[in-house]
């Protein structure tokens, strides 16, 4: 400040009140496929299926077969067709496990909230194997995000349930898809059509895109998907025996919904993806909030500008029913002080969606 001379008002202006939170994600997705054209290697940032299909290339008649195993762009189709909006996409060089989890790698630096293997089922051992891997690395390296597999052709719920027992994550962070995708194809020349069925790998593929297109507080509980058919239609006690061992399942009933929008966490807390959503979203703000103060001086001034930085942001959230509360406090000792550590406590208090509605009929 210049010397105080003259009589008038004179003004500091200090930046930690211009601080605040930007813009969080949540609905970007991340996928490892195969496919005919783009380079191998490269992340691609997709806003539409005509941007995939420019950079991928056609989708031929083998797209997710054996035969020709082009996965990316029938995964890519469903992403887009049930709400994605922005998909950063890896060709692998081919289909091998090296290669989906050299895909993995480069995403891991990314934005992304959700992430997939095209084409790539919960019976892969080697791909469940890396995808778990890299949930865990990304989570301890402060990118979290949210996984998503398929269970593969089988139509019987013992079977799929016993595929499940390796994609148990007790933080919440796996979604484990059923059934798989029927669908009709023409042949060109003859005209005949025949019905082909695809994994639950791309009914994965179509979940994720559901789940990227809602609100974090949104739950696809009940929420129609964009499917062409289902490889199966399991009858009530099938469902109650899936949804139980915590398979997100499809089901047909005016349309084609989701059962219930959940993980495969055996902890309830961690069981609903908006809970896991919600959570993340919080760390990523907060994580956003706290940022810019580092390297400021450790005061209680400053504390207080950082506390009404991450109060505004989770205002917001408690105004859009993210959460219905919260608690917090920004502290330190002098020896955290003199150590440079400003100590932030919170509680927060995410929304639950409904699941069940108990109705009591009485006659008079």
């Amino acid at each position: 400040m210049s010397n105080i001379i003259l009589p008038g008002t004179y003004i500091t202006v200090r930046d930690e009140g211009l601080i605040s939170v930007g813009g969080v994600s949540t609905g970007n997705i991340g996928i490892v496929g195969t496919a005919t054209d783009g380079s191998p290697n490269r992340v691609q940032v997709l806003n539409s299926f005509t941007d995939a299909r420019d950079i991928f290339g056609s989708q031929d008649e083998n797209s997710g077969t054996k035969a020709q195993p082009t996965t990316l762009l029938k995964a890519l189709e469903l992403l887009f067709a049930n709400g994605a909006s922005t998909v950063y996409a890896v060709r692998a060089a081919d289909e091998s496990v090296k290669s989906y989890a050299a895909g993995l790698e480069l995403l891991a630096n990314e934005t992304v909230n959700l992430v997939l293997l095209a084409g790539q089922d919960a019976t892969n051992d080697g791909m469940v194997e890396i995808l778990n891997a890299h949930l865990a690395s990304t989570e301890t390296e402060q990118k979290e995000r949210i996984g998503l597999i398929g269970c593969n052709g089988s139509v019987d719920p013992s079977k799929i349930i016993a595929d499940k027992e390796r994609l148990v994550n007790d933080r919440g962070r796996m979604v484990y898809v059923a059934p798989g995708i029927k669908f009709s194809k023409r042949d060109p020349a003859t005209g005949t059509k025949t019905t082909e069925v695809l994994s639950g790998a791309y009914t994965a593929a179509a979940v994720a895109g559901l789940i990227a297109s809602l609100p974090i507080q949104a739950s696809p509980t009940n929420k129609t998907v964009n499917l062409s058919g289902l490889a199966t239609k399991f009858n009530h006690g099938q469902l109650t025996n899936l949804v139980k061992a915590n398979v997100l399942t499809i089901e047909q009933r005016e349309g084609l919904r989701v059962v219930k929008g959940i993980t495969t966490s055996n902890n309830n807390a961690w069981s609903q993806i908006t809970t896991r959503r919600i959570v993340d979203y919080a760390t990523y703000g907060v994580r956003l909030a706290c940022n810019p103060y580092v390297g400021k001086l450790n005061n209680q001034r400053v504390r207080s500008a950082m506390k009404a930085t991450i109060d505004g942001f989770l205002t917001r959230m408690v105004e859009s029913e993210a959460l219905i509360g919260y608690q917090l406090e920004v502290t330190a000792t002098r020896a955290q002080e003199v150590a440079g550590q400003a100590m932030v406590n919170m509680v927060i208090r995410p929304t639950f969606s409904i699941d069940y509605i108990m109705v009591t009929m009485s006659l008079g």
